[in-house]
């Protein structure tokens, strides 16, 4: 099952069209990827960047949208992963308004790679992610 975590849209969030400004949807999406590491992990990203070495930055990113978020909308972000590699972790996002449709909104693939911060060179994706990562793989809806 994928990782939920709602989110309040505010005024800061909205374009001048009234919908949600492009660019927030990855804001909310590196949101949900921070809170998942910590409540469904176990482990702060920011620890895991400054004292565990290792960090997961954005390499490609591809997304569509569905239907518009606005001013005051609670959509609920998903992450999930849906492929492993040996330094590379495809992560899945959607957003949904329960209760309307279309239910999804907008969706993106991040692939990620495996980054020993101090250095900023690529690495394998340690064991312990790798297994935890692989008993979250989900299909993007």
């Amino acid at each position: 099952m994928p990782f939920q975590k709602r989110y309040r849209y505010r005024f800061g969030d909205i374009d001048d069209a009234g919908i949600a400004y492009y660019p927030k949807f990855f804001h909310y999406f590196h949101c949900a990827f921070e809170d998942w590491w910590s409540d469904e992990l176990g482990v702060d990203y920011a620890e895991l960047m400054h004292e565990r070495d290792l960090g997961f930055p954005a390499v490609k990113v591809e997304s569509e949208f569905f239907a518009p978020i606005r001013y005051g909308d609670e959509p609920v972000v998903h992450v999930g992963v849906l492929r492993v590699g040996n330094s590379s972790v495809e992560f899945g996002f959607w957003m949904t308004l329960p209760g309307q449709e279309p239910e999804v909104r907008c969706r993106a693939r991040i692939t990620t790679v495996a980054v020993k911060m101090s250095e900023g060179t690529k690495m394998s994706v340690p064991e312990e992610w790798r297994e935890a990562f692989g008993a979250r793989v989900v299909e993007l809806p």
